[in-house]
């Protein structure tokens, strides 16, 4: 029961017994009231038979009847009798009751009149000739006094309603300081600082709206903190602090990740060499020097942002390196040669003491080693260096995979999704706290021609044809159909990625909703997320997908975090359930100590804001052990499980022992 729900009723039962003492007490009054008047009229009426016999010559009996007579047919006696001395005869008349009761019967049976009949002796000169009794009736008394009662039942009724209507007002006004503390506390929750204007007059009250308020100004003061010190760790350890970009240490770490993984992978990786900046920094001076590194920096970052999986670095001084996934070795030349010119429009305009030099290698599935394919860029950066003609150049490596052009790529994609050529896997994220499972990671894989392309080979070429959104929700329609046939498991959730294309497409939202209500008591068992990366403009859009997906019940999550640019208040703004650590920070994690602090002050972040934290990619017994430490809630990668090839494995699959 609420406090407003107390108050009322506490007040409408001090009201009621109010009225209720009221009540009682004016029918006692009335009763008295009404008995006294009913005896004095038996003794009025008494008095005045007996003096009108006494004046009689004698004792007839017909007169003695009609004197009776017309005293009775008052109507105000139950009972009149004459009892003469020599008791030879007595007159008596009496009224039966009314043929309709005057009041209910329980209020007759619970007011009782004490009718005392009255007594008046008659005498003719010092002679008493008898007696004359005279009882009034009751009927009228209690008529009379249930109109009375009624009329202020009535009244009373009114009173009540209009009281607890005042009442109504008043609580209103009164707790309405209270509503919206309460309103502060759920938006907290929420992940919302809310701020009361209007402090009320009342001082009780307002003590508690200003404590409310000083408290979420803290709380907001502290979580500002908390995302600063992580950003400020995170561009320390692994950003560099002039261009923005990743520094050697974050990009070789990063690019280790994605290689070095046994999941496929496909992408170009780039080296960028720019000459002349010695002699720039002679002639323009070391500020400018600097701009310029700023500005490259930023065009690098444009480079990088059609893509979640995209990320660059700077290796030294002049020296940047960049990865960004792509399909086959084609289109991996048109990359660099698109880089290449977008450089050479931007960066080196009116500067012709600058040259860039770029040289890139396609890289595509298996365990590669970094160092060799550092060392395959390099070598192609060496070959563009020596030509001058030539000043991107890509390394001449065989590929195993067969090469499409841009017109296949489409007719494949376009074909595959018309077809239902897609294949799920899951890959299983672990609590570690009770070992049970959290999530299955979907991903995803083409099947094409007795061919399976990996989503990293293939990904790249959906979102250049702008087939994103569609592919989405063809993985999103497979899950559920898979789930159909195959009941989910208790408490645990099917994760697809989502890509930025299809966050921003107002008609996916449609189209998704429309999806999703096919199936509603499925879609409760999807969680869905979006890279870090892909943030940064989706970040309206992604609340908008948020309200289409909360009648659902579907989690909603972000991945890739700590790869992105984006100040960390996002985590405050966005309705979000859990965030992904990145590999990258979780490979090696046992010999870093750095990342490990930032691990765990993005831990305290999210659970300072109710947010799970899981982390994907662990590999190493070590590695696990730090995880636990820092405070995640999940985790993923091959130490737990390869990813299973069908629903049905993931659901006979069972953690392993610890």
């Amino acid at each position: 029961m609420t406090l407003r729900q107390q108050f009322s009723l506490l007040t409408g039962l001090l009201v009621v017994i109010l009225l209720a003492g009221n009540l009682v007490l004016t029918i006692s009054n009335g009763r008295d009231y009404f008995q006294q008047q009913l005896n004095a009229r038996a003794y009025d009426a008494a008095t005045s038979l007996a003096l009108s016999m006494s004046q009689m010559t004698d004792q007839d009996t017909v007169q003695l009847s009609r004197l009776i007579d017309v005293l009775f047919d008052r109507g105000f006696f139950s009972a009149i009798e004459f009892h003469p001395v020599n008791g030879d005869a007595i007159h008596r008349r009496s009224r039966e009751a009314l043929a309709t009761r005057p009041a209910p019967a329980w209020f007759m049976a619970s007011v009782d009149f004490d009718m005392t009949p009255a007594q008046a002796d008659v005498t003719r000169q010092w002679q008493r000739l008898g007696t004359v009794t005279v009882t009034s009736h009751t009927d009228f008394a209690y008529r009379d006094l249930w109109a009375m009662v009624r009329s202020e039942m009535i009244w009373f009724a009114w009173v009540l309603v209009l009281s607890l209507g005042l009442l109504h007002l008043l609580l209103n006004w009164l707790f309405r300081p209270v509503l919206l503390v309460e309103k502060q506390a759920l938006a907290i929750c929420e992940r919302e600082w809310q701020v009361q204007e209007n402090i009320p007059r009342a001082r009780e009250l307002r003590r508690m709206v200003l404590a409310m308020n000083k408290m979420v100004l803290k709380l907001q003061s502290i979580f500002s903190e908390q995302s600063a010190m992580t950003e400020q760790l995170r561009e320390e350890s692994f950003q560099d602090p002039l261009t923005g970009v990743l520094n050697r240490r974050g990009f070789d770490e990063r690019l280790a990740h994605i290689l070095q993984r046994e999941e496929e992978h496909s992408g170009l990786l780039v080296l960028l060499q720019l000459g002349g900046l010695a002699e720039f920094n002679r002639d323009e001076g070391r500020q400018a020097a600097d701009d310029l590194l700023q500005l490259l920096g930023s065009q690098i970052r444009e480079a990088t942002a059609g893509s979640a999986q995209a990320f660059a670095g700077r290796r030294s001084g002049t020296d940047f390196a960049v990865y960004l996934p792509c399909s086959d070795s084609l289109q991996a030349d048109e990359l660099l040669h698109q880089v290449h010119s977008d450089l050479l429009t931007s960066v080196l305009t009116q500067r012709n003491a600058l040259v860039f030099h770029l040289g890139g290698v396609f890289l595509q599935n298996g365990r590669d080693d970094p160092s060799h394919a550092l060392s395959c860029a390099d070598a192609a950066l060496r070959q563009a260096q020596r030509h001058p003609d030539s000043t991107a150049q890509l390394y001449d490596g065989s590929s195993a995979d067969k090469e499409w052009t841009a017109g296949e790529w489409r007719t494949l994609l376009t074909e595959a999704l018309a077809s239902d050529a897609l294949s799920l896997q899951f890959m299983p994220v672990l609590c570690h706290r009770n070992n049970r499972i959290l999530q299955y990671e979907v991903l995803t894989r083409l099947s094409w021609q007795d061919e399976i392309i990996s989503a990293a080979r293939f990904w790249p070429m959906v979102e250049q044809h702008q087939l994103a959104a569609r592919y989405d929700l063809a993985i999103i329609a497979r899950v559920i159909r898979q789930l159909v046939k195959q009941p989910p498991r208790p408490d645990v959730r099917y994760c697809v990625n989502l890509s930025a294309a299809s966050v921003l497409d107002d008609e996916f939202h449609h189209q998704l909703q429309s999806l999703l209500a096919e199936s509603p008591e499925l879609a409760g068992y999807l969680a869905l997320e979006v890279a870090e990366p892909a943030l940064p403009g989706a970040e309206a859009a992604l609340a908008r997908l948020a309200m289409v997906l909360r009648p659902f019940r579907i989690a909603l999550g972000v991945d890739q975090v700590g790869t992105g640019n984006m100040a960390f208040a996002y985590l405050q703004r966005l309705p979000l359930d859990y965030i992904r650590i990145d590999g990258s920070f979780n490979r090696g994690l046992h010999q870093a100590q750095d990342r490990k602090f930032f691990i765990q002050s993005m831990v305290q972040i999210a659970h300072n804001l109710d947010l799970l934290v899981l982390g994907e990619g662990v590999e190493e017994n070590a590695d696990v052990a730090v995880l636990r430490q820092t405070g995640v809630d999940g985790m993923s990668g091959y130490y737990f499980s390869r990813p299973l090839l069908s629903l049905s494995d993931a659901h006979q699959w069972q953690p392993p022992s610890e």
